[in-house]
């Protein structure tokens, strides 16, 4: 029978597209399952060496040394240097300031006040000069003049009218200048200069 079968898949498809089919096993016996481990397969990796040459080639570059990356630190020193010779210059400044407003303090007083003798013209007794009080009272200048022997011919004076911070604080300098009979008077104060003329009993502002 099988022959007779064989006959007919000949004439029917070639050989080569024949499938055979295997006999079944016995339903009583589980064929054998061989489990293959992956130690078999695993074959020992020979180690191999690393040499120095190699570990020098392949590692991570190190660090640059600190001297290399603090290059420009010379800035940070020349700032500080900068920031201290200003506030330097600031405290000089205050201080000399200071110094300046205290001496000014012990000659001059608050209000600042000036006083000067001097023999004008104006006297009733020539041997007695004329008293000359210069006061800076909160930036109005005034100057006061008693003529020697005359009291009761006092006369006031107006000066400039000084403005900004410390205008209050600015001394007033007194002096004289052109005949030596009948001086004119120079008022100085705040970097300001006004003269009055001598008219030969008074005194009398420029025009």
């Amino acid at each position: 029978m099988p022959a007779a079968i064989e006959e007919e898949e000949q004439h029917l498809a070639p050989r080569s597209l024949v499938v055979r089919r295997r006999p079944r096993p016995a339903p009583g016996k589980a064929p054998a399952v061989q489990t293959v481990r992956a130690s078999q397969f695993a074959k020992p990796r020979a180690q191999r060496t690393t040499t120095t040459e190699e570990v020098q080639k392949f590692s991570r570059p190190s660090a640059p040394p600190r001297s290399a990356r603090q290059g420009g630190s010379w800035l940070l020193p020349l700032g500080l240097g900068m920031l201290c010779a200003l506030l330097l210059a600031l405290a000089e400044s205050m201080a000399l300031t200071w110094s300046n407003t205290f001496i000014d303090q012990i000659h001059y007083g608050y209000p600042r006040t000036t006083q000067v003798d001097h023999i004008v013209g104006h006297e009733r007794d020539p041997r007695i000069a004329t008293h000359f009080t210069a006061i800076n009272l909160k930036g109005q200048v005034l100057i006061f003049e008693v003529p020697g022997g005359y009291p009761e011919h006092a006369r006031l004076l107006q000066g400039p009218r000084l403005v900004g911070p410390g205008a209050d604080l600015a001394p007033v300098m007194l002096t004289f200048t052109g005949d030596a009979q009948h001086p004119d008077l120079v008022v100085i104060v705040n970097g300001l200069q006004v003269m009055f003329h001598n008219t030969g009993t008074s005194y009398a502002p420029f025009r």
